[in-house]
């Protein structure tokens, strides 16, 4: 029955129920148009490049989309990928400095080497900043933007404290680092990919991509995101949880701004105050660029990477492109460029598909 209706209902049935139809095809068109008119971008070195950079960004658009799906937005993500940062960074090499002398009063292991607890403590730290978050916003009733936007500046002196308000940097290498973050020269090595700079860390976003999407679609947990993004009296009277989801999804992205932390001082080996300044403003846009609605109920984790890729891929391209009037500084203009078309041709599609 399906194959006798015309081409033009079948496509619209796609868009309709797939979100990540429309973000993959304008991806496939915007990559293959790079490659024939912007130079030098069709090298490995160049691809690799926009995947190395989709890495970091990447673990904080999955957070944010997932809390989109459900209604809500976080601005606060920034400080926790720096506390993060701090954390893992310091206990990983024994840095001598008030994060650890902290730490060692607590009486918690925070020798050099000692890998399980670094990796922990950047993890728990930002997942217990979303649970306050996430408490803030269901015991006030305040919209999670203006709590966020609260926490995001109490955050920002909170890692100022903890990292006595210094860069923390390290020459030192630990096998750690290259396991989140390292050089995958297993595919770097060969003939085919000469040039080319992938690492570990895209195997990682790419495997808990995979897990937060098989969350959302295959649990109850999944269900219950979509039913409080998308009707919250209606899930409230179908005896979900509404208070306790979304605190466990504000717990999800505090996670993830730690493993974005993890990853982001795994590779680069420094961390500041101000690390990742703005992450969440990108995340944001990679999730609408990606098919996510604003108002919630509807979008996809795939469709939020497609995203994110779009966005680096078109930081590149205007790179290489060197337009005078959109230099590398000016390009959060075609972010914004790019956010409102994305928001403007999902609504449009979503009309048109269910009409």
């Amino acid at each position: 029955m399906e194959a006798t209706l015309p081409l033009q209902t079948r496509a619209r049935r796609v868009f309709a129920d797939s979100p990540l139809a429309g973000p993959l095809l304008t991806l496939l068109v915007t990559f293959s148009l790079f490659i024939i008119f912007v130079p030098n971008f069709a090298t490995w070195r160049t691809i690799s490049g926009i995947i190395t950079a989709v890495s970091i960004s990447g673990f904080v658009t999955i957070g944010i989309t997932l809390l989109m799906i459900g209604g809500e937005f976080d601005l606060s993500v920034s400080p926790m990928v720096a506390m993060a940062g701090y954390l893992y960074g310091a206990i990983s090499v024994g840095a001598d400095s008030v994060i650890t002398e902290r730490l060692v009063s607590l009486g918690l292991p925070v020798a050099e080497g000692n890998y399980v607890i670094a990796v922990l403590l950047a993890l728990a730290a930002p997942a217990l900043m979303g649970l306050v978050n996430g408490l803030l916003l269901v015991w006030t009733g305040i919209p999670s933007f203006i709590v966020t936007l609260g926490t995001r500046q109490i955050y920002r002196g909170l890692v100022w404290i903890v990292g006595g308000g210094v860069l923390l940097q390290t020459l030192e290498r630990p096998a750690i680092y290259q396991v989140f973050n390292g050089r995958f020269d297993l595919i770097n090595n060969l003939a085919f990919f000469e040039g080319a700079n992938f690492r570990t860390a895209t195997l990682w976003l790419l495997v808990v991509t995979f897990i937060v999407q098989l969350v959302l679609v295959r649990s109850r947990f999944g269900n219950q995101v979509f039913a409080v993004g998308g009707q919250l009296e209606a899930a409230r009277s179908q005896g979900v949880r509404t208070k306790r989801v979304k605190v466990m999804m504000f717990v999800i992205v505090g996670a993830l701004a730690g493993m974005a932390g993890i990853i982001s001082f795994s590779q680069f080996r420094s961390v500041r105050v101000a690390e990742q300044a703005g992450i969440e403003l990108t995340a944001i846009a990679a999730a609408v660029v990606g098919g996510t609605l604003l108002k919630g109920g509807w979008g996809s984790i795939w469709g939020a990477l497609v995203g994110i890729v779009m966005i680096n891929m078109l930081r590149s391209g205007v790179i290489l492109l060197d337009i005078s009037f959109i230099p590398a500084d000016n390009f959060p203009a075609v972010v914004g460029l790019t956010i409102i078309g994305a928001a403007v041709l999902n609504n449009y599609l979503r009309s048109r598909s269910t009409s």
